[in-house]
């Protein structure tokens, strides 16, 4: 399909609606799995694309099979897509980006969908697929991962406007436009015995938190100046721990919700166990709160 208006370069020259060279060099990975997959097995699944490349027979069966070990589902192997899990027909579609061994991958919500393990294994995964010298281009709300994955960060508006194009730990600490695209907002908060404000990303209204210059920066003479011990990874840490304590946090009130709702339909020793999960994550989310802090004094310096 042509532009209607403009002109679309890629890779240095002008692109067409049917450029086999680019359809070669750039893999599309779908957010929903299901309308990327259509064979009838997951081993055919990762065959197709390099079969359409003309390569031969052993590159092919070859390819397939380093994919399901790399991705860790041979067990998979003979199964139909629509037998498998959203989290399987997650790791089956990367696999046939994969099998492509393209230049650029374009990432669609790739975290979406799979648990906390295999959310780590794809993020090694891209880390590796970069130092490769692939580019990856990702489209996500997860801020999670962006530190991990990017190098560069754009955020795009409601009207698809960019609203900043910075690094990702520039973007994670501008919570203005973090604000403004949604990606966090503020919410009420209820504790057993209070109700107050706070954002989304965890860090409270009335609390004041240093913010500290970006890694390889210096800083002279100020309350937040960064201690020469302080590196790209403690910076990281930092941000980091403030994302996981504010996951903590929505878990323990999803908890409680739900225990509200088995109480309801008379379940009440469900109810009981959901408001024991709740309060250890509020245990957890206070040790979550230690540490933030304890690697903020470390950055200034602190003993």
């Amino acid at each position: 399909m042509e532009p209607s208006s403009g002109t679309v370069r890629a890779f240095g020259r002008p692109l067409t609606g049917r450029d086999a060279e680019f359809r070669r060099r750039v893999s599309l990975l779908f957010q929903n799995p299901q309308v990327q997959l259509f064979s009838l097995s997951v081993w055919d699944e990762l065959c197709f694309g390099p079969l359409q490349l003309g390569l031969s027979q052993e590159e092919i069966d070859g390819r397939a099979e380093d994919i399901l070990r790399l991705l860790n589902i041979g067990q998979l192997r003979d199964r139909g897509p629509w037998n498998l899990s959203g989290g399987e027909m997650k790791k089956v579609a990367f696999g046939t980006c994969l099998s492509m061994n393209p230049d650029v991958f374009l990432l669609d919500e790739p975290a979406t969908g799979l648990d906390p393990r295999s959310q780590i294994q794809l993020i090694d995964l891209i880390i590796s697929l970069k130092k490769a010298g692939k580019t990856i281009i990702t489209a996500t709300h997860d801020l999670g991962i962006i530190g991990d994955i990017s190098d560069r960060t754009i955020v795009f508006g409601e009207d698809h406007a960019v609203l900043l194009d910075d690094t990702p730990w520039e973007v994670l600490k501008n919570t203005e436009v973090l604000l403004r695209a949604n990606l966090i907002h503020k919410h009420p908060h209820r504790h057993s015995w209070y109700v107050h404000e706070h954002m989304h990303s965890g860090v409270h209204e009335h609390e004041h938190i240093p913010e500290l210059p970006s890694p390889g920066s210096v800083a002279e003479k100020k309350q937040n100046a960064v201690s020469p011990e302080m590196t790209a990874e403690t910076e990281k840490l930092r941000i980091l721990l403030r994302f996981w304590k504010q996951h903590n946090h929505e878990h323990a009130e999803t908890y409680l919700q739900w225990a509200e709702k088995a109480e309801a339909a008379g379940n009440a020793d469900v109810a009981g166990m959901l408001k024991e999960i709740a309060a250890e994550t509020e245990k957890i989310d206070r040790l979550f709160e230690r540490a933030r802090k304890a690697i903020g004094k470390y950055a200034q310096g602190g003993s």
